[in-house]
């Protein structure tokens, strides 16, 4: 009598994640020689606010995310002191490392929650056009940026608080910060510090790629560990 084999569908453990896109909307906050106070001192961000929008492709790894970003808006300034303020266009591209810190801190021991805390770091490089003018007259004084257009080296930081709706779909909150390597984001150099900018927004992003492969199910490490 033959026995009967049945094909068992083997399962691979590696590093494989999901694959990503996202998009983001919020505002931007100046930080620089022009800073508009806004009279509080615990809330760093000054009164003048732009627009911001950012856009990206990520690819998983265990706990972390391997992401190209586009972040493109708008920022703005006043020194009510010496008349003056500024605007800017600027768009900034770059990549990120992006750490799931319930992963991360739980190793095996993580369960899929309905949320997650993240960190992320990454450099990219910013081109901006910006011009600065008095308040009374709106009298050109400067500009950067336009003969030839403004470059600024960026290094990132940013947290946020991911919430999944489903497995694929995910809404956030982050803030995010960008120290450049440039003076003149504002037209005016003072021989100061250099700019920066926060950039705080909300937004969506899809995951989605490999749950089967060819040999079997995939499974996911969670930092080298199913």
């Amino acid at each position: 009598m033959l026995a009967v084999v049945r094909p068992v569908l083997a399962q691979r453990t590696d590093w494989g994640g999901p694959w990503g896109v996202g998009v983001g909307l919020g505002t931007t906050s100046y930080m620089g020689d022009l800073n508009e106070p806004n009279g509080n001192r615990i809330l760093i961000m000054p009164e003048s606010l732009g627009f911001g929008a950012k856009g990206w492709f990520s690819k998983g790894f265990g706990p972390l995310d391997l992401i190209l970003q586009l972040d493109l808006g708008r920022l703005n300034s006043r020194d009510y002191v010496n008349d003056e303020q500024f605007r800017a266009n600027f768009y900034t591209y770059g990549a990120h490392i992006r750490v799931n810190m319930n992963k991360l801190l739980m190793g095996n021991r993580h369960r899929v929650e309905h949320w997650y805390i993240y960190l992320q770091g990454g450099i990219g490089m910013m081109r901006y056009s910006s011009y600065l003018t008095d308040m009374p007259m709106d009298t050109l004084i400067n500009d950067v940026g336009y003969k030839s257009i403004g470059k600024a080296m960026s290094l990132a930081g940013a947290a946020g608080i991911v919430y999944k709706m489903t497995d694929e779909a995910n809404v956030f909150v982050s803030v995010e910060y960008n120290m450049l390597n440039q003076d003149d984001i504002d037209a005016k150099i003072k021989g100061g510090s250099n700019d920066a900018y926060i950039f705080l927004n909300i937004g969506f992003n899809y995951t989605f790629g490999n749950v089967y492969v060819s040999g079997g199910r995939r499974k996911s490490l969670l930092w080298g560990k199913y």
